[in-house]
């Protein structure tokens, strides 16, 4: 009787949160883009990146853009995926292309670690990050599908060419 008691209790409370998850790992992803897609437009995170990345192949364009430049581009970046990320609470396409952006993020920095020649916060944040993005494009890409069915189910032409509908 315990068991049940419990099952149904747990089958309840599953119900009542459902989505609630993935709303929060969208909300700590967005909240870490925005803190350091900000820092990216200031000189200390300008000035933080100088002495990471010059024996980086990111440090490469170092030459081309300069230090402040550099960051700013990263900023910009970083500021698309907070967008993107946040847009997708409404449209799943943006959402989609957000977490494909969080994952490529992540990606990128740690390639650079062969050249940094050690594991410091810089890249461990990264590492959970491709996990979020792989995380958020599934239930965006979901989300699509789900849509897509809808609005087929309710407008069948939709699925038809144009020579179909017009016979």
């Amino acid at each position: 009787m315990k068991n049940a008691t419990f099952n149904t209790l747990l089958h309840r409370v599953l119900r009542q949160t459902a989505g609630l998850d993935i709303t929060a790992l969208r909300l700590s992803v967005i909240f870490i883009f925005a803190l350091f897609g900000t820092y990216k437009w200031f000189a200390f995170e300008a000035d933080a990146l100088h002495h990471l990345l010059p024996g980086t192949w990111l440090g490469a364009l170092y030459p081309a853009v300069g230090v402040q430049g550099l960051s700013y581009g990263l900023g910009v970046v970083e500021n698309i995926t907070l967008l993107a990320l946040i847009t997708g609470f409404f449209r799943p396409l943006a959402g989609a292309v957000g977490a494909v952006m969080v994952m490529a993020t992540g990606i990128v920095t740690l390639s650079l670690l062969p050249q940094l020649g050690r594991i410091d916060s810089f890249i461990i944040k990264d590492v959970l990050l491709i996990g979020a993005g792989l995380v958020l494009l599934r239930h965006d890409l979901r989300r699509m599908l789900i849509l897509r069915r809808v609005s087929h189910e309710q407008d069948p032409s939709r699925g038809m060419t144009f020579a179909r509908r017009t016979q």
